[in-house]
């Protein structure tokens, strides 16, 4: 089953790991669901502190690009200008036969500056594109692309996503997202010599262009 917004959905996280060690003889999973609950605790307040932190930097990079009809969510920290809607019929996200989220193959041309220098810290190379798997994006992507919620037998249900159909062939969006959804308190090293490092703790400046986007 894939899994997408782990950071915000936990529970998909505990399932995932108690599976994996369950086949330990004298497993005890009590005391380790105790011990992944506390962990996410203190990730959780550690990732409220850092919004708290950077929301008033979000925002004042905002208004500095003199960015128009942003919206925010206060509860993530995270802006966006929703640019495109893009096409309506060319995907519909849904649950596999588990309860899982299938997650679809994006072909997207991008950029990524660093907040709140506007540093360019990586994009698609001119008139070429990345084709990535919505499982293996940061969570600020996956809730870029997934819609509100999705229908599931007759029920809507709620999945992290900030727009009403999500993202689809066509569209176009820019999120401006504090580093809880991107890449923590760790930061991630450039992936080539033209890549730029991401500090810790960094907000970071998308713009996502997708080109095509389906099912394997």
């Amino acid at each position: 089953m894939k899994k997408l917004l782990s950071a915000l959905l936990f529970g998909l996280t505990l399932t995932s790991i108690f599976f994996a060690s369950c086949n330990k003889d004298n497993f005890d999973y009590a005391a380790w669901e105790r011990e992944q609950l506390e962990k996410q605790r203190i990730q959780d307040s550690i990732n409220k502190k850092r919004v708290e932190e950077q929301f008033p930097i979000i925002k004042k990079y905002v208004a500095d690009n003199q960015l128009q009809n942003v919206l925010y969510i206060d509860s993530l920290g995270l802006a966006y200008q929703l640019l495109a809607t893009g096409e309506e019929s060319s995907y519909t996200y849904s649950f596999n036969s588990n309860g899982g989220i299938i997650a679809p193959d994006a072909t997207v041309k991008y950029i990524g500056k660093l907040v709140p220098s506007g540093t360019i810290f990586q994009q698609t190379e001119e008139g070429k594109t990345a084709t990535l798997n919505l499982s293996s994006v940061i969570t600020a992507w996956q809730i870029a692309f997934l819609p509100k919620s999705i229908s599931y037998n007759g029920k809507d249900i709620p999945t992290g996503g900030i727009t009403p159909t999500g993202l689809k062939k066509g569209s176009k969006i820019r999120i401006i997202t504090p580093s809880p959804w991107a890449y923590g308190d760790t930061g991630k090293q450039g992936s080539s010599a033209s890549d730029v490092s991401i500090p810790a703790k960094s907000p970071l400046d998308f713009t996502i262009e997708v080109v095509d986007i389906k099912n394997k």
